[in-house]
């Protein structure tokens, strides 16, 4: 049998997309496609099972704009046993102040997007929050809720810092507001262990985020934590959260750009990186081979074992391990196989369109040749029109397809 499963993997490995071919590679796909035998399971039965033991699970989407993660929460909350434990739904990139119009849209007899212009039109980027996804998670949590009785509909929660773009005149005002993000992490851990009573009620609840706030232990190179939120949960409150890689392209940091660099919250303009494949596709072939969605749990395997790649590479200490990073692992669909979101346009009414000419003027200290040069349009007119178009969903691209 074991000789059979090594001709399967090397015929499977030549003759795939990908380029492991060398006979160690061979030999270390074995060891991964047994993990997934042995220790894969269902991703909503994992979750199930999870939230007998947690209560609040954090979910690491690699990418704001992958498709696929939604699809899977939407799944998560349609289902009627996890309805039962999962009331809170806290999203990282929408602001507390956005909390008011959420609760009206959710709480409307009809469902209105228009209530949640402001929540996706007053996001840290001042181009406002585009992806379809999360309108859709919306409007799921609404018709959800419709079949819920009043004190057991799910909330949803946005846990990120404010930004008030109508106080802000100037290039150096936007550059402040950056600096005020210093405590970001703590902010975000902070408003979820609150909603949930630090932990004390039992109650349940899911954590919508991005790779560099799941993290929950990865130090530095002198061995102190780099404190995401998922590491103030973990250290705070040990044993009550779970932190969930959903598997996409990796961010691999390669070196730091000149002093002076870096104006955006995300921080990628501060560093030289490239998006690739986790130890050079053999998780992808891995789980190819599974030929469904899974969910592994990271500690003490192969998978858990792997060297850390992330946000912190530059300066991570020495033998960090991805299960240091997370505490579990999702593959929805191979990488070829996945989306990024249609950019949703409803949220430019002409009275945003007037307010999105100021901020990205702002952004670009009122140069305005720069700005039109950056998004090669003739005059701003036109460059309104460029970024507020609709985008239908496309194929992820990163593997160079």
């Amino acid at each position: 049998m074991k000789t059979a499963v090594i001709i399967f993997c090397m015929g499977f490995l030549l003759t795939s997309n990908y380029t492991i071919v060398n006979a160690q590679q061979r030999c270390k796909l074995e060891s991964y496609t047994e993990v997934i035998r042995q220790q894969g399971r269902d991703p909503l039965d994992f979750c199930r099972q999870l939230l007998e033991k947690y209560d609040l699970l954090v979910f690491d989407d690699a990418l704001h704009n992958a498709e696929e993660p939604f699809r899977f929460y939407t799944q998560l909350l349609r289902n009627k046993e996890l309805q039962q434990k999962i009331k809170y739904v806290f999203i990282e990139v929408f602001s507390i102040t956005s909390q008011p119009y959420i609760d009206r849209y959710l709480e409307s007899a009809a469902k209105d997007s228009t209530q949640l212009l402001k929540v996706f039109q007053d996001d840290f980027s001042g181009y406002g929050w585009r992806y379809q996804t999360y309108l859709d998670l919306f409007s799921a949590i609404w018709e959800i809720n419709r079949a819920l009785p009043a004190l057991e509909k799910i909330k949803i929660i946005p846990v990120d810092q404010p930004i008030y773009w109508e106080a802000l005149h100037t290039r150096r005002d936007y550059d402040l507001f950056q600096q005020s993000l210093v405590g970001r992490d703590y902010f975000m851990y902070r408003n979820i262990v609150t909603a949930l009573k630090d932990f004390s009620e039992g109650r349940k609840g899911i954590f919508l985020t991005n790779t560099r706030h799941a993290y929950k232990g990865i130090r530095n190179g002198k061995g102190k934590y780099y404190w995401n939120t998922a590491t103030f949960l973990q250290q705070h409150f040990p044993g009550k959260s779970f932190s969930l890689r959903i598997h996409n392209v990796s961010l691999f940091i390669e070196g730091v750009k000149s002093a002076g660099a870096g104006r955006t919250s995300e921080g990628l303009d501060r560093v030289s990186y490239s998006w690739g494949l986790m130890e050079n596709g053999i998780w992808d072939s891995a789980f190819a081979m599974a030929g469904k969605p899974v969910a592994i749990p990271l500690q003490d395997n192969c998978f858990g074992r792997a060297a850390y790649v992330g946000n912190h590479m530059l300066d991570a200490a020495q033998g960090q391990l991805m299960q240091d990073a997370y505490d579990g692992l999702i593959f929805l669909a191979p990488l070829r196989n996945l989306h990024f979101s249609a950019r949703l346009d409803f949220i430019y009414t002409p009275a945003f369109k007037k307010e999105l000419a100021r901020r990205l003027l702002l952004l670009h200290d009122n140069d305005s040749a720069a700005l039109y040069k950056k998004h090669d349009a003739k005059n701003m007119d036109e460059l309104i029109d460029k970024v507020t178009r609709f985008e239908p969903r496309r194929k992820n691209n990163f593997l160079g397809e």
